[in-house]
């Protein structure tokens, strides 16, 4: 007996979908094979996360900052430092920056290895570090570290994982 197993995404397993494999899952299925098609792995979110999962490889400082930082406080920082003027909260809005809709669950997964708090500190003060792709780099501007205290930028990080399960 053969199974052919297909990466994509379908309610019930046993359904065909259609696909490049659609005339082999047919071909399978009429010679009395099994046809599976395999579900998509979920995204890991930031609640499946532990604290020190979320703040892993921060800079001690920073992450005793974040420990007390206020989200509400790195909102504002980030209408008066401009942010939401290349960074939109609704996903279907483009602008220069990507979106920061569910920035937090994004940022679990966005670079292999990092925490999520340590993917966005990086952004704001290295942003050329990781570039989103479809996005230019160079565009945003580079000394948001030097121009923001510890305790902004912890706040802003917070505000920013605030932002998931949207």
């Amino acid at each position: 007996m053969v199974i052919v197993v297909a990466a994509a995404c379908a309610p019930d397993a046993t359904q065909l979908i259609i696909s490049p494999q659609l005339g082999e899952q047919l071909a399978a299925r009429e010679a009395g094979n099994v046809v599976v098609v395999a579900s998509p792995t979920p995204l890991p979110r930031l609640a499946d996360l532990t604290p020190e999962e979320v703040v892993a490889g921060l800079p001690e400082d920073f992450a005793a900052a974040l420990a007390n930082a206020n989200p509400a406080n790195g909102e504002q920082i980030a209408l008066v430092r401009g942010c939401v003027g290349c960074h939109a909260l609704d996903p279907n809005v483009a602008m220069t920056g990507p979106t920061w809709h569910n920035i937090g669950d994004t940022a679990v997964g966005r670079v292999r290895g990092e925490s999520p708090a340590l993917y966005l500190y990086e952004s704001i003060v290295n942003p050329n570090a990781y570039v989103v792709p479809n996005y230019p780099a160079n565009v945003m501007p580079a000394n948001y570290g030097e121009l923001l205290s510890t305790e902004e930028l912890a706040d802003l990080v917070a505000y920013l994982l605030s932002l998931s399960g949207q």
